[in-house]
């Protein structure tokens, strides 16, 4: 059954089941209800939270909390708005699944569901306790501390003297509410340096070649993904990433390919060039019918031998020219010449990506083709390595976050087993990458978690953060002094936030 359905028919399933329970739930001692979610109450296991609030700092921690809240909350507020708006430019054919929005191991395809779940009950425990911790260090009574059911248990809950956080000063309910975020952040970072520093200086390539991560199996069937490919023809090491932008040998020829699958290498042959991966509809290369899995041979008999001249031909033709290009159909071996009028890359800037256009692109020829050296895409296991160990944040922040973020989704962690067998580890491959996608995980789950909470909407705690934020400001700014005021600016940023949230997920699927 499809994930979406699935995770639809539990909804409605507990939501119904919550609802005709609600009775007897609200008359027990020991359950209530937090919006759709059951919580299961207990009020002899407060020790652990006395405990910890003793020796912790909770207030210092929390003074520290608050800064980090407000950053995420703008960086949160300002990825949102800007998600939303690339989110206009995405096709219904582009969209994502509306899974991969979903924060729930199992239901979420990449998030794993061993690795997931310990991760966010974990993450949530933690932000939960810190609550208590703070506010008990603060003076407040603590009154149950308990589990939180939705579907599943999704974590534990601290529950503070609802009297006492109302009446407390909204200084000191601030830092209650930017305590659990505070942790979760804190954690993500710590782990994040872990990651990058000791992990990553403790894993050390093999061989210096490139990781095939997707390939055309219908014309390079011996090039299978999973394989790290360590040479072709003369290009070795460093020099195989050469040879997939300038290679020198001739389309639709066989090289030599040496490859490593992480435990054995062997030989084998390919067919050398470029190859047409998928044509763009509406475009010239669809409008002519030349056919995907294609080698690329010549255009007005310039031989393409590597993705370099191919770009440099066309950049020399202006847009709307006739030429004529040659290409093998595959699996037939056939040569065919088709005939076809450029357009501009301006032009498809313009309808699929209007962010990254440029006016210099009028002057440039396009014809509608994605393309592949030899049919494949992967990664150079030097830059690999920086993925997967997050090292990219070091030399651009806001790029390296989201490819940190964005692993599962490039297949890259869990690490793939035949990618791990690529690199050489201190100690028990099982162990060392084990710890990897643990701390991963606890890493992605925690940011996530943190970053989401800081946002001010009505459900999370970065909403009373934001309202206690605005009633601080009101003892120096009269226009916040009126608590009607200050409300309707906490709903209309619940509004925002919600709003975007849901252009996301269904502009890119009407337009």
């Amino acid at each position: 059954m499809n994930g979406i359905y699935l995770f639809v028919i539990l909804l409605i399933s507990w939501i119904a089941a919550v609802y005709l329970l609600s009775p007897y739930i609200k008359r027990s001692k020991h359950f209530s209800l937090f919006g759709p979610a059951i919580m299961l109450k207990f009020v002899k296991n407060r020790g652990v939270i006395e405990g910890i609030s003793k020796k912790f700092p909770a207030k210092s921690f929390s003074r520290v909390s608050v800064i980090i809240v407000i950053i995420a909350g703008m960086v949160a507020l300002i990825s949102l708005g800007y998600s939303a708006y690339l989110a206009s430019f995405i096709k219904p054919s582009q969209a994502p699944p509306v899974t991969e929005f979903l924060g729930l191991p199992g239901i979420n395809p990449v998030i794993p569901i061993g690795y997931g779940i310990v991760a966010l009950v974990v993450s949530v425990v933690v932000h939960e306790l810190m609550h208590g911790v703070t506010a008990k260090r603060h003076g407040l009574k603590v009154d149950s501390v308990g589990i939180l059911f939705f579907i599943v248990p999704v974590g534990a809950f601290v529950e503070p003297n609802e009297s006492e956080m109302m009446n407390a000063d909204p200084v000191v309910r601030r830092r209650i509410f930017a305590a659990g975020p505070g942790i979760n952040i804190i954690i993500g970072v710590i782990l994040a340096i872990l990651i990058s520093t000791v992990m990553f200086s403790s894993a050390v390539p093999i061989h210096q070649g490139i990781y095939v991560q997707s390939s055309d199996l219908e014309v390079n069937p011996s090039l299978s993904p999973g394989n790290e490919i360590i040479a072709i023809g003369n290009y070795t090491g460093n020099n195989v990433t050469n040879a997939l932008i300038n290679s020198d040998v001739a389309p639709a020829s066989n090289v030599s390919v040496t490859l490593f699958n992480g435990k054995n290498v062997k030989h084998v042959e390919a067919l050398a060039g470029i190859v047409i991966v998928s044509t763009l509809p509406g475009y010239p290369a669809a409008n002519v019918s030349v056919p995907p899995n294609s080698i690329v041979i010549s255009i007005d008999n310039t031989t393409i031998v590597n993705q370099t001249i191919l770009t440099d031909v066309l950049d020399a033709i202006p847009p709307g020219s006739s030429i004529s290009m040659s290409v093998m159909v595959m699996p037939s071996h056939r040569i065919v010449t088709y005939n076809l009028t450029t357009t501009s890359a301006y032009r498809y800037y313009s309808q699929y990506d209007p962010s990254a256009n440029s006016p210099s692109y009028k002057d440039y020829s396009f014809i509608g083709i994605s393309i592949s050296y030899m049919g494949i895409t992967g990664y150079p296991v030097n830059e690999l390595r920086d993925l997967i160990f997050l090292r990219s944040f070091y030399s651009n922040p806001v790029e390296g976050f989201i490819e940190a973020i964005g692993l599962p989704f490039y297949g890259l962690n869990p690490v793939p087993v035949a990618m791990a067998g690529m690199f050489s580890v201190p100690f028990s491959p099982l162990v060392f990458w084990g710890m990897l996608n643990t701390f991963y995980w606890f890493f992605w789950i925690n940011i996530l978690l943190g970053i989401t909470n800081a946002l001010p909407f009505a459900f999370f705690d970065g909403g009373q953060f934001f309202k206690d934020t605005l009633t601080i400001a009101g003892r120096k700014f009269k226009s916040l002094s009126n608590e009607k005021v200050v409300n309707q600016i906490m709903y209309f940023m619940s509004f925002l936030v919600f709003f975007l949230i849901m252009w996301e997920l269904i502009v890119p699927r009407i337009i």
